[in-house]
């Protein structure tokens, strides 16, 4: 993946330190911010974020991306500011590369500590090769690799929610309450990068909690319990802790997001009519008439749901690139109550045409929870039907429906908003991620005794890969290149 990523982010210069400063790029906005907060302020003039200001405070222009990457170049801003670069291609490439990480971290944690011994080698080594190649070179994390600003701040919202997401998983399996603060950390930081992780880190933060009053408030393995399996009654330390960093990990990242917008905008979320574009330019005034001047809610969901998961969303051409998007050159289907041209339309992919296994996965883990859910509220009389369906305990259960429901959670404002864009894939790669790393808890139980189908299972996962390695790099090609 590396050569991959910093092909893309170097737009196939190989030089970190290139960096495109017009509109549609504003390659230079995160460093702009960070010499701004160095005098205590937020705004920044108008070039380095063209056509993207937002006006709040009176004429000030600001831009609504968060603070995280900005922070993260406060260390060398002297040096930056010595190579005259903000060093997007670095550093968004980082920031690809670790989430790309943070998806195999989840995917290993998984593969290791739910397949048991009597799994075929080879078939765990089959699937932990298919789903990396799935999740890096055909996945739609490679679509945040084009050198902008709108770009590196999804990316870093998505590596480290993914990294947010990775230190629950410890916590579930340790109960080490320390592991819960690095979680916390990272949650702040990916609701700054990006707002949409707020929902997901909210989420996870119920689920944490849900988990500690499940367990007891004796399930934490430190300080407490002294090593005794029967600690006494009442609850201790580190599980109030626990609760404590729970409600954080609900609120927290949420409320450092707005109060930064609080500060920008005196909002704690931003209207879209701030945007300099929005009042200027005529096909925004054409999109607000149309909706009845929306610019977000559930209005928007059923047509942008369409369009992200439809699997005709791309074309094939005769040369290289071989795909080719096909809306908005072809008429979107508008989905009532979103009327024709109500929301900004750009090239746009969808989920099911660029990751078509990972989405596979995706519905059978949604169909096996589900009925996992049916079986545990079935008297064990009656589930003759679902005898060979793998069990999980109620726990394991909440814990893998938590885990599927804080990656879809990450899509809630996607999917509400007035826009309809490539890039926004990224939001759901989270979802990807969780279905391919508990995917095999129900795959591997049902073909290990049955290798026909196994065999066919596995050509059928190479093909769907191949086309999705092939799809996304045409797709990206266009994007960066054109």
């Amino acid at each position: 993946m590396m050569p991959m990523v910093f092909y893309f982010t170097t737009e196939g210069t190989w030089n970190l330190g290139k960096q495109r400063v017009e509109a549609r790029w504003s390659g230079r906005f995160f460093m702009a911010q960070a010499e701004a907060m160095t005098h205590g302020r937020f705004n920044v003039k108008r070039e380095d974020i063209q056509s993207e200001c937002f006006f709040g405070r009176g004429v000030r222009c600001y831009g609504y991306f968060g603070v995280t990457p900005s922070l993260l170049r406060l260390p060398v801003l002297g040096i930056l500011g010595g190579l005259g670069s903000a060093l997007t291609p670095l550093y968004l490439g980082v920031a690809v590369l670790l989430a790309y990480w943070g998806a195999l971290r989840l995917l290993e944690r998984s593969l290791v500590e739910y397949i048991g011994p009597e799994a075929p080698r080879a078939m765990r080594l089959g699937y932990a090769a298919v789903g990396a190649l799935a999740l890096g070179p055909g996945g739609t994390l490679l679509f945040l690799t084009r050198p902008a600003v709108y770009e590196e701040a999804a990316a870093w919202g998505v590596a480290f929610f993914l990294l947010t997401l990775d230190r629950v998983w410890a916590w579930y399996r340790s109960r080490d309450s320390r592991t819960l603060i690095f979680a916390l950390v990272f949650a702040i930081a990916s609701a700054n990068a990006r707002p949409t992780a707020v929902t997901g880190c909210g989420v996870l933060g119920v689920l944490v909690a849900v988990l500690w009053r499940f367990s007891g408030p004796h399930a934490s393995k430190e300080e407490g319990t002294g090593g005794d399996p029967n600690p006494p009654v009442g609850p201790n330390r580190a599980s109030r802790r626990v609760l404590a960093l729970a409600v954080c990990l609900s609120l927290a990242p949420g409320l450092t997001a707005a109060g930064v917008f609080w500060l920008k905008f005196k909002t704690p979320m931003p209207d879209l009519r701030l945007n300099e574009q929005v009042p200027e330019f005529p096909h925004w005034s054409a999109i607000l008439r149309a909706n009845g001047d929306r610019t977000g809610g559930l209005m928007f969901t059923p047509t942008e749901l369409v369009a992200y998961l439809r699997p005709d969303s791309v074309s094939m051409q005769r040369a290289w690139p071989w795909f080719d998007f096909r809306f908005p050159r072809e008429r979107l289907l508008w989905v009532p109550p979103l009327p024709p041209g109500g929301a900004y339309v750009e090239p746009v992919a969808s989920l099911t045409s660029t990751m078509p296994l990972p989405w596979t996965l995706n519905l059978i883990v949604v169909a096996w929870l589900g009925i996992t859910a049916w079986k545990l509220a079935t008297p064990p009389g009656r589930r003759l039907w679902l005898s060979r369906v793998p069990t999980l305990t109620l726990e394991q259960w909440i814990f893998a429906a938590g885990s599927m429901a804080s990656a879809a959670a990450l899509t809630v404002l996607t999917v509400t908003t007035v826009g309809i864009t490539n890039r926004y894939l990224g939001d759901f790669f989270a979802i990807s991620v969780v279905g391919v790393a508990l995917g095999h808890r129900v795959i591997v139980p049902l073909l290990r005794r049955r290798p026909i189908l196994s065999a066919t299972a596995g050509l059928v996962a190479v093909l769907l890969v191949g086309w999705s390695v092939l799809v996304t790099l045409s797709l990206n090609t266009r994007l960066v290149f054109r």
